[in-house]
Parts: C-alpha cells; sequence; structure tokens
C-alpha cells in the first residue's frame, strides 16, 4: 500500500473518498426508495399512475389524493385503504393506510434525511409486522420500531375522529 508523503495530497484523498461514499449512499436511498414505493404500488395503488411519481400527497374531504408535477391528481384505486392521518389535510405528517389486518404508515417530511431528496417528501415508510409482539419495520432503514416508540403517535380518521392503532 503506499502512503500520501504530502499533506495536501492526504487530504484531497479524503474529500474524494467521502464525495464518492457520499454519492454511493445517496444512490442507495433511491434504490430503497424507489423499491418501497413499488410496495406501495402492488399494496395500494393509485386508480392512475405510480407512487414513484407523486409530488404531494392531501386528504381532500375524506379522499388520499396524489398530485403529479405535471398538475394531474389521482386517488387510490381502493380509496378505503386510507384511513388516518397525523397533521393537516393539506401538508399531512404522517398518512396510515391499511390492507387487510395490516396497516403502512406514509412518514413525511420534507426536512428529512430521506424526505429532502424525495419528490413527495417521503421520508419513510413503515409497516406493521405479524409478529406477536408489536413491532413495525421501517422499508427504508431496514430496522425494526417497537410500539413503544410509537405510542405518542396521535392520528386523525379520514372522517376527522380520532383514531387508535
Amino acid at each position: 500500500m503506499t502512503t500520501l508523503a504530502n499533506p495536501l495530497q492526504q487530504e484531497l484523498h479524503i474529500q474524494q473518498q467521502i464525495q464518492l461514499i457520499t454519492e454511493l449512499n445517496q444512490q442507495h436511498v433511491r434504490q430503497v426508495m424507489d423499491y418501497s414505493k413499488g410496495f406501495l404500488d402492488k399494496t395500494f395503488p393509485l386508480a392512475r399512475g405510480s407512487h414513484k411519481d407523486v409530488a404531494s400527497y392531501v386528504v381532500y374531504y375524506q379522499q388520499l389524493l396524489a398530485f403529479f408535477h405535471d398538475g394531474s391528481t389521482s386517488g387510490l384505486k381502493e380509496p378505503a385503504q386510507f384511513i388516518a392521518l397525523i397533521g393537516h389535510r393539506e401538508a399531512p405528517e404522517a398518512l396510515l393506510l391499511q390492507n387487510e389486518e395490516r396497516h403502512v404508515e406514509l412518514i413525511l417530511n420534507r426536512r428529512g434525511l430521506q424526505g429532502s431528496q424525495d419528490p413527495a417528501g417521503i421520508d419513510d415508510i413503515q409497516l406493521q409486522t405479524t409478529t406477536p409482539d408489536c413491532n413495525w419495520f421501517s422499508l427504508i432503514s431496514g430496522r425494526q420500531i417497537s410500539c413503544r416508540s410509537r405510542a405518542e403517535k396521535s392520528f386523525t380518521a379520514k372522517d376527522g375522529q380520532p383514531f387508535q392503532l
């Protein structure tokens, strides 16, 4: 292994390596997000279009609407799959979807690590597991999330009433 004799060369080499690793991490996040949105397309399909192309989500009356960059919109193919939200209908912080007995939460945060890079502001997609313990799984980070860490979440059902998981 050769060493860099000049401190300036060492610093330049370190900066290049940091840039390369940052680019690889960003590419990995995009791939994971793309895969996760493919999961949404299969499990919670839109009536038209793909979750991959959504620019924002809003709740209009009791319907979840996906807005695309061209100004068009689409609801869910099965509108009953949207069950609750956190935050304001015009700019939700989280959306709760349900397929059969399993819940999926889309966490929206345009200032978040992943949300700042995602056109729709999706910072995480969390899937309720079917294990005996109350656990959720982050599709983005690949980590288990205990229900204790989720206990303070206060959802509003699409009809405006409080919603508890």
